[in-house]
């Protein structure tokens, strides 16, 4: 009989992924909150990260661990100057102490500068160094303002589809942990929960500085997307508070990273969300997470690397 009673779906999406090194996630307070904005902040060390578009609205964050990676000096050739095409190579040094060199092409500038006469691709680009424990990144030269970076530590702003997907586990990033910022009244973000004392992302930092030392971690940084009912309306019968946390359980249950020990057997926990769901005759989740757009593909040790990863989720019955 209840089975005959629940029958609605609910569709969450991720949206897109923005991917900021961990150890800058304070600086987010400080970052540009419009889209096309462009702002430098000086971290405690005195190093200057660079911030390019709108970076307010992140309720969802995966931490996530990848390959450091060192581009090689005078790599970088520039070859199509008008489209903003170049090719860099960069070195990985892998878990068995073994290092790799990897040539990529096809790599696409990130910024560009939009005039009467079109758009405008860097005149020039060039390697700059941060300070020990963080990647080089790119910087990215025009003729008439202020060289830029795209996040200063996103090292490579493009990687092509086919280096991305070329079954290399390099640029590949492992979910270690999942958490929201969100408040009572929705107003708390990701600024205001990492980097203030969280003490997950402190363990993981310190177990990677110590341990690790060939691994970075980064957070994966999400403003939820489409949120809707199998009628394909904005849901009325969840707050955005409720829906935020039942996108966080649901993203638990399905890549079950490691360091998250609640919501595991989400929906079907008992908890607060769960009963929430079945009083509102939700039946089924749809779930969409994808992965940064210009770097590697999101996994765990349960869930394969893709683009885009999209899940199904019953309420009731066998998950």
């Amino acid at each position: 009989m209840l089975k005959n009673m629940i029958s609605r779906k609910l569709f969450l999406e991720t949206g897109p992924a923005t991917l900021v090194p961990l150890v800058h996630i304070p600086l987010l307070k400080e970052a540009p909150r419009k889209e096309g904005e462009y702002k430098v902040v000086e971290d405690s060390l005195g190093d200057l990260c660079h911030f390019y578009g709108d970076f307010s609205g992140y309720h969802i964050y995966l931490i996530v661990s990848t390959f450091k990676k060192r581009i090689i000096p005078d790599s970088i050739i520039y070859y199509d100057k008008d489209n903003g095409k170049y090719s860099v190579s960069i070195e990985v040094t892998l878990n068995d102490g073994k290092t790799k060199i990897l040539n990529l092409m096809n790599c696409q500038a990130p910024l560009c500068e939009k005039s009467h006469i079109g758009v405008q691709y860097p005149v020039q680009i060039t390697l700059e160094h941060f300070s020990p424990g963080t990647p080089d990144a790119l910087k990215f030269h025009f003729a008439s303002s202020s060289a830029k970076f795209k996040f200063s530590n996103n090292l490579i702003p493009f990687i092509h589809e086919n280096e991305r997907e070329s079954g290399m586990d390099l640029f590949q990033l492992k979910i270690e942990y999942i958490g929201k910022a969100i408040g009572k009244d929705g107003t708390r973000e990701v600024s205001d929960r990492l980097g203030n004392g969280h003490s997950t992302e402190a363990r993981i930092l310190n177990e990677f500085l110590h341990k690790k030392t060939n691994l970075d971690a980064y957070a994966v940084l999400f403003k939820p997307g489409q949120l809707t009912d199998d009628l394909n309306n904005s849901s009325s019968l969840l707050s955005y508070t409720q829906i935020i946390d039942i996108l966080e359980k649901s993203l638990i249950s399905l890549f079950l990273p490691e360091k998250n020990v609640q919501s595991r057997n989400f929906p079907k926990d008992g908890s607060e969300s769960h009963l929430l769901l079945l009083r509102n005759k939700f039946s089924e989740i749809y779930i969409t997470a994808e992965s940064p757009a210009d770097y590697g593909y999101l996994y765990s040790d349960y869930v394969q690397p893709e683009e885009k990863h999209r899940f199904f989720l019953p309420i009731l019955g066998e998950h």
